[in-house]
């Protein structure tokens, strides 16, 4: 059985509420968005962010001491970057914190609970998390008993499908990838779970691969997706084998076939009443993520008079996930194309 674990945005939530008294430190399995969550948390606070990926960092890029002849003593020169010296609130992220250098860790230690670095403190709205992995993930990730004691630990579980659909229709990720997801959502497994020994997707300490589906690697095979067509398709599968591992890869080849067969949107648009329709329900799911990142004031009424062409399933993905989305909710709800579909389709909700 797992233990208890929280989701990125109860995490996200927690530092914003305590972090400037408490040191959190975020463990979870890798890609899971740990660090990404560093960026929203230093714009909801309003805060200065300092990323330090502590395991590459080397004593002398904190800062250095230096003479002070009058007095015959020293004192730390801050690095710039970092803004140690300027006395204003910070939103400071020590990534991978347990496997940097043991000298680098002590020099950093005291930001944990003496908010401090040298002789310079922290503003008191300061921020201070830091991340690892489990240490059951087999990537050298141990605490010492002292440190442990000055923290608040919260292990993050990994995102399901729905949630990271959710982010990825925000967040301009390929249709083909949210389609993908929403079918292999095993792909959103913890090797944690016994159950899921043979899962041959997801990241498992026990069986290594080079590549594996993890919300960081789905998003980088957006990427590539988006600019297949400029590369042979051979590039394309050792792209993707060598971003997400051989079995996602192959599994998502089947849905770029079928993104290649669908309408463009320009089809759509022009004529909604005639365009072809997609018949499978890979076809389907793409088409209704694409749409969902198309859309605008312009051409909703024209999607929906295509889209009510098509079946129950379509329709759902769409304006569920509009729903759903800060980008395009306010859009879809003025719509009376909706409120109408909405209206009439009360028992999906």
């Amino acid at each position: 059985m797992m233990n208890k674990q929280v989701s990125l945005k109860e995490a996200e939530d927690s530092i914003v509420a305590f972090g400037n008294h408490n040191a959190v430190f975020l463990v979870g399995e890798p890609g899971i968005g740990k660090t990404a969550m560093h960026d929203r948390i230093s714009e909801r606070l309003d805060m200065r962010g300092v990323y330090m990926n502590v395991p590459e960092l080397e004593l002398g890029e904190i800062g250095i001491p230096m003479p002070n002849h009058e007095t015959k003593t020293t004192a730390l020169y801050p690095n710039e970057a970092w803004g140690f010296h300027t006395g204003e609130p910070l939103c400071i992220f020590l990534d991978e914190f347990s496997k940097g250098a043991e000298a680098v860790r002590h020099t950093l230690h005291p930001l944990i609970n003496e908010r401090r670095i040298a002789n310079f403190k922290l503003h008191p709205n300061s921020v201070v998390i830091l991340a690892g992995n489990f240490s059951s993930d087999g990537v050298s990730d141990n605490m010492k008993a002292h440190s442990l004691n000055r923290i608040t630990e919260m292990p993050v579980r990994k995102a399901t499908s729905e949630e990271w659909r959710e982010w990825g229709a925000a967040n301009d990720v390929a249709p083909e990838v949210l389609a993908w997801a929403k079918q292999y959502e095993h792909a959103f497994a913890s090797y944690q779970d016994p159950a899921q020994a043979e899962n041959p997707y997801i990241f498992n300490p026990k069986t290594p691969k080079k590549a594996f589906v993890s919300p960081r690697s789905l998003h980088k095979a957006s990427n590539i997706i988006k600019k297949r067509e400029l590369i042979t398709h051979n590039a394309l599968a050792v792209a993707l084998a060598g971003t997400i591992g051989q079995s996602a890869a192959a599994d998502m080849a089947a849905y770029i076939q079928v993104a290649d067969t669908l309408p463009t949107w320009e089809e759509i648009i022009t004529n909604p009443t005639s365009a072809k329709l997609p018949e499978s329900p890979a076809a389907q799911c793409i088409l209704a993520y694409s749409a969902l990142q198309k859309i605008d004031r312009q051409t909703i009424t024209k999607w929906f008079d295509f889209m009510l062409r098509t079946t129950t399933e379509l329709q759902s993905v769409f304006c569920l996930s509009a729903m759903k989305s800060t980008a395009k909710r306010d859009l879809v709800m003025s719509s009376k194309a909706f409120v109408d579909w909405m209206r009439e389709k009360q028992y999906l909700f």
